[in-house]
């Protein structure tokens, strides 16, 4: 590049003298190498036409720029362009290319005066090139040829005629007739000068030439050859123009030697450019075009400023480092590549030493760079690119008078060169520097919208693009002071236009992307800028389309504030959606994929479903969701967040628009985001929106790296009712038992009791949502393991009645709460502490003001027999928490159409406190045989005074931690069972309940025998025995009914509270059993043929004989086997010492038993036995009833013998294996 920077340096003085009128005025900078061998048509409409009209019919006109000349292997390329200024058209005998050969008019006409008109600017157009143009055709649409004869201006025959618009499908083919028409000009005017043999040429002459000519010799030698060599150069020309390619070389040549003898440096640089034409024609020879391609040459010089114009060369494609049609020899006539890059230089070399050829070195610098980059495209040599660079910056130091207009494409040339050669950089500083050469103060008109459009074409060099998502985050990328500069020029060129919108995108995307880079300052100031564009132009989320056609990306502010976590937010459990179990069970399942039980595709669908963004909970319609986010506010100053919501997909959704303020670099603060969905299926969340700084932003979960998932999807459900509850209890404090995913209840109730006593609880239920309750049930459950159903209950009629709620209304049912527990101590019953039961005798003896006429004199002795046992009870063991959930599921409206319902739940916490305890029990005879006590140790175990009322309305008074004996009489009772089904018998009659036999029942008592249950021969019902058919033990059963014929209350006067005391899990011995159990057989006792009575002992005198009459009826519906009925006499001496049958103080007269093989049903058996008494004093006679086995009768003599008697407590029976039944009370005879 010596000559190129050499040429700098001589062209300084030319710069300081200016440029002449002469010199060419408007620089081509399209041009190319491969435009030496084209014509140049000039297209121009003569009136006005529409732009799309216009366009499509230029287009379908110049889409002809080569045609093979029929019957001839001869070609010929064309150019075109739209506009043409005279100055260059006189460059034409310089370089023939250059000058206007062609010329196409476009017109439209309806009339004979639009018609004339057409034809008068045509002629004068074809006046203003009339020196160099060959040809001309004027294309006239709206009129026919006829219609053209038809008037009074006529038709012509450089003139094609066409109806309309859309009736010109000829077009084309008159084009290429009319390049036809110049090719054979072209070839008249090659043929003649080159026969020229003339010794009288012309001196051919650049335009600036011609005012030197005055005075000159035209007789020298030097002038001679400067006229044979300019003209063997132009004629060279001309045969490249024809096609001529390796003719045109050689004539370039022979005029370059006879040239360089003359020293005609301008000339010899053009021939040195011809040369390298032709040979870059025959190395690369161009492909015609096919279709209608856009010459951006026909949107004049302006078209330069709007985008990079396309090339043939971008035709060019490269496979395997070299084109298609580039040849591995080089042709003969033809320059090397690297010697076009040397004769290039030197031609620029010589243009450099002319002043007034500035334009035309321009010109070749471009030509050899455009070169350079096609070289570099074919042998991949990058030694290209700055030599190409080093031709581009030549053209930057060649000073020319250009106007400003002519400088932006100048600059806009440059940028567009150095962007094809590699250097971004610096293309994007020519593109700056031609958007601020749009605006400069000296341009009284400056043209803000070209600017702002050379600067947005400036980005890309400065490695910046608009869209956010282009520009990386996590290395550095640029230069951040360009940027910002650049950035700033942009929207201050935006503001300057008035589109407010694109300063706001502008600043927007500085201040999310370059947020690292700016200083606190700085970020304040775009704040304030936003803030103040803001009031004239909303900040819209989307993308901003131009009128330019770009379009301008949105730029979420993902940055501010910085998502640091994120959460969707399940509803609570009172307001999540439930399905039915049956619901479930019966929609098809879509795991299942087959009869098979393993299948490999079974297995990747599992694992494509786990990375589905799909939550495992579901929303309802209407009803508030919420999405919680993790805020941190990087900027130094405090940053106020509106308009926060849901971005969401798929279902319309009614936003609930939050606002938060950040203080400066602080966080996280999670923040909630609220809305409604207002449809049913599948909603899709993909981000969240915000306003800030007054931007609307749309942020999306794609482009913020904390949040894992691109959207999420939620299943959202038909409308569904929505229950408030309400109890008059307070709520409780504290949870203990339950499940803590049941802590989230609606309300909870806590309340304090003591055991017997009920309550009351009014639940109300407010239906707070749209949608009416149809159907509502409740459920109970419990963690504690307490049969909680006889705790709470409800009356589920009244529910039901109150159905349907309508949204607002209110229903209000009573939930019964009784405190259930037990009442019966669990440590060792203490059945000494319990007295026998009294004699007559005894009982009216001991006189006790309790004894009333409604009370038996014994149940009176009885209870104050109570004595201290000793035995502590431990009451902190019997007080106990109860908590249970109540459910309410309800549904109503859509939801439960598709089996979905709700649960309102409410905790109930029950304090339940001991009130009165049984620490000992027993069963013991009354005086009436058919009645029995019931004698139960009570302990007040509150710390208030109780009063327990029992029996026929008797009352005790028990003090705080007092305790006392209640002896409730009772009527003797017999427990059946149905009979066990056989196997033809359902299952549903296993149990038909209990039944029960009291004394005072008419009904036949059961059949006992050894204890166990026997079949009667006329009932259908069984007796209950040691194992009853229900499962239950015969002292259970018996414990049961006693709980539901005893009726024991108490009442605490200071609380105002009471209660009932139930006997259940009482546990009865067999001793028991014996007092409750009705007798079988009925007594009849007489004393001398006279009945006796229970009102005291009978009196008798000492020696005379007394006769015990016995007779004992079978009540039971089946005989019994042989029995043995027996008269003992004893003596009671009070202290646990019985003399039984004393010899010596009694003498029995006959037998004292009896025995009889059978006793039939309802058959009587009597026995008559005579005493006669020695001594006086009281005694006591033992009559039993006993059932015998036949091995123990074969012992027995029909004599008075008697087995040997065992006697607990007031219990006195023969030691057999059968059973006995006994007469009570015992008779008691007093002998005086």
């Amino acid at each position: 590049m010596a000559a190129v920077n050499h040429s700098q340096n001589k062209r300084t003085p030319g710069i300081i003298k200016g440029i002449s009128s002469k010199a060419m005025s408007i620089a081509d900078y399209n041009q190319r190498a491969e435009d030496h061998q084209c014509l140049l048509v000039l297209v121009k409409p003569i009136i006005q036409l529409k732009t799309k009209l216009y366009s499509r019919i230029i287009d379908r006109a110049t889409s002809v720029t080569y045609i093979q000349l029929p019957d001839s292997k001869r070609s010929l390329w064309l150019r075109y362009k739209q506009h043409m200024h005279l100055e260059n058209n006189d460059w034409g005998e310089f370089q023939a290319h250059r000058r206007v050969a062609g010329v196409i008019c476009l017109g439209k006409a309806s009339c004979d005066i639009e018609l004339a008109t057409i034809y008068s600017n045509f002629e004068t157009l074809k006046q203003t090139y009339r020196y160099t143009l060959f040809d001309a055709r004027c294309f006239l649409f709206g009129m026919t040829q006829a219609d053209a004869e038809k008037t009074a201006s006529g038709s012509r025959p450089d003139v094609i005629y066409y109806s309309g618009f859309d009736n010109c499908e000829q077009l084309e083919d008159h084009v290429k007739d009319f390049a036809s028409s110049l090719f054979w000009v072209l070839e008249s005017k090659r043929l003649d000068r080159k026969n020229d043999k003339s010794d009288k040429l012309p001196l051919l002459m650049a335009p600036f030439e011609r005012k030197d000519m005055v005075g000159i010799d035209t007789e020298t030698r030097t002038f001679k050859r400067k006229v044979q060599g300019r003209m063997r150069k132009h004629l060279a020309d001309l045969h490249l123009l024809a096609g001529l390619t390796q003719e045109a070389y050689g004539h370039y040549q022979s005029a370059l030697e006879i040239l360089r003898g003359a020293n005609d440096w301008l000339w010899m640089g053009a021939c040195w450019e011809g040369m390298c034409a032709a040979s870059i024609i025959q190395m690369y020879p161009p492909k015609p075009k096919s279709g209608i391609p856009r010459n951006a040459s026909f949107s004049g010089g302006n078209a330069l400023i709007g985008g990079e114009r396309k090339h043939r060369s971008d035709s060019f494609d490269v496979a395997n480092g070299l084109p298609d049609f580039v040849s591995e020899e080089r042709p003969r006539n033809c320059l090397s590549s690297d010697d076009i890059i040397e004769k290039y230089k030197e031609a620029i070399s010589h243009y450099s030493k002319y002043t007034n050829a500035g334009i035309v070195e321009m010109e070749a610098c471009i030509k050899a760079t455009q070169v350079l980059v096609q070289q570099k495209a074919c042998y991949c040599n990058h030694k290209k690119t700055l030599e190409a660079a080093e031709f581009l910056q030549n053209v930057i130091y060649i000073n020319v008078n250009l106007s400003d207009q002519e400088k932006v494409e100048r600059y806009s040339a440059l940028s567009r060169l150095f962007s094809l050669i590699g250097f971004h950089r610096k293309a994007a500083f020519f593109k700056r520097v031609a958007a601020m050469q749009c605006v400069t103060p000296q341009n009284q008109h400056p043209a803000w919208t070209m600017c702002n459009q050379l600067l947005m074409e400036a980005l890309n060099g400065y490695k910046l693009t608009l869209d956010p998502r282009d520009y990386p985050t996590d290395r550095p990328c640029g230069w951040p002071i360009l940027q910002t500069r650049i950035l700033h020029e942009l929207v201050f060129s935006a503001r300057r236009m008035g589109e407010y919108g694109l300063a706001i995108r502008v600043l927007s995307f500085m201040m999310h992307v370059l947020h690292d880079m700016l200083s606190g300052a700085e970020k304040r100031e775009i704040a304030i800028s936003l803030g103040t564009l803001t009031t004239k132009v909303a900040g819209v989320p989307h993308p901003i389309a131009r009128d330019n056609g770009t379009i301008i990306p949105a730029v979420p502010f993902t940055r501010f504030p910085t998502v640091k976590a994120f959460k969707l937010i399940a509803l609570s459990r009172q307001l999540m959606p439930l399905i039915h179990k049956s619901s479930l069970s019966t929609s098809p399942s879509s795991e299942s994929l087959g009869p098979f039980i393993y299948s490999p595709i079974q297995n990747r669908i599992g694992k494509e479903k786990k990375l589905k963004p799909r939550v495992d909970f579901k929303w309802v319609a209407e009803d508030v969701c919420e999405m919680s986010l993790s805020f941190y506010n990087p900027l130094p100053f405090e940053l106020r967040v509106s308009n926060l919501g849901f971005l969401t997909e798929g279902l319309n959704f009614d936003p609930i628009p939050a606002t938060v303020t950040l203080p400066a670099e602080s966080g996280p603060h999670s923040v909630s985001i609220m809305g409604t969905p207002k449809g049913t299926g599948v909603l899709t969340i993909v981000g969240y929106t915000t306003n800030v700084l007054g931007v609307e932003s749309h942020c999306r979960f794609k482009h913020i790296k904390t949040i894992p998932q691109n959207f999420y999807e939620v299943e959202v459900v038909p409308a569904l009712p929505l229950l408030r509850v309400k109890t008059s209890l307070p709520q409780a404090v504290s949870i203990l038992s339950l499940d803590p995913s049941d802590s989230k209840t609606n309300t909870s109730a806590a309340l304090s009791l003591y055991t017997g006593e009920s309550f009351e609880c009014a639940v109300t239920l407010t239906n707070g949502g749209k949608i009416p309750v149809e159907s509502l049930s409740l459920k109970l459950t419990s963690e504690s393991g307490v049969l909680t159903d006889k705790v709470f209950s409800w009356s589920e009629e009244n529910i039901q009645t109150q159905l349907p709620l309508q949204p607002g209304s209110q229903m209000m049912f009573t939930l019964y709460i009784k405190a259930t527990g037990t009442f019966i101590n669990k440590q060792k019953n203490n059945l000494n502490d319990i007295p026998v039961t009294p004699t007559p005798s005894r009982a009216m003896d001991y006189s006790t003001p309790k004894s009333t006429p409604k009370r038996s004199a014994s149940s009176s002795f009885l209870e104050t027999c109570k004595t201290d046992s000793g035995e502590a009870v431990e009451l902190d063991s019997l007080q106990r928490t109860i908590e249970a959930m109540l459910k309410l599921s309800y549904s109503g409206g859509p939801g439960m159409e598709e089996d979905y319902h709700r649960e309102a739940s409410i905790l109930l916490r029950i304090v339940i406190k001991p009130s009165i305890i049984f620490t000992q029990w027993s069963a013991i005879p009354a005086t009436d045989p058919k009645e029995f006590h019931l004698v139960l140790d009570t302990l007040n175990a509150t710390s208030q005074e109780l009063a327990v009322q029992y029996g026929d309305q008797t009352s005790l008074i028990l003090g705080s931690q007092q305790s006392k004996r209640l002896a409730v009489m009772v009527n003797r009772y017999t427990v059946a069972q149905p009979r066990p089904p056989t196997q033809s018998s359902s299952t549903d009659s296993t149990m038909q309940g209990i039944n029960l036999y009291n004394s005072n029942s008419n009904i036949g008592n059961p059949t006992w025998r050894n204890g166990e249950v026997h079949s009667s021969h006329s009932s259908d019902l069984l007796s209950v025995g040691l194992q009853p058919v229900s499962g239950k033990s015969l002292e259970i059963l018996y414990a049961e009914q006693l709980a539901t014929m005893v009726d024991i209350r108490w009442t605490c006067p200071a609380l105002k509270k009471s209660g009932v005391a139930m006997l259940d899990h009482l546990e009865l011995t067999s001793a028991m059993l014996d007092h409750i159990k009705i007798c079988p057989i009925q007594w009849e006792v007489q004393l001398n043929e006279r009945s006796i009575h229970n009102d005291g002992p009978a009196t008798f005198p000492v020696g005379e004989p007394l006769c015990i009459q016995v007779s004992v009826t079978n009540l039971m519906d089946e005989t019994l086997g042989r029995i043995q009925l027996l008269v003992e006499p004893y003596i009671d001496h009070q202290n646990g010492n019985r003399d039984i049958n004393p010899m010596d103080k009694v003498v029995c007269s006959g037998s004292c038993s009896i025995n009889s093989d059978k006793l039939e049903a309802e058959q009587c058996l009597q026995h008559t036995s005579t005493f006669i008494f020695l001594y006086p004093g009281l005694v006591k006679f033992n009559i039993t009833c006993t059932e015998m086995e036949p091995s123990q009768l074969d012992h027995v003599d029909q004599g008075p013998a008697m087995g040997p008697i065992v006697i607990q407590e007031d219990n006195i029976f023969t030691k057999r294996v059968g059973q006995s039944w006994k007469y009570r009370p015992a008779l008691e005879v007093m002998i005086t």
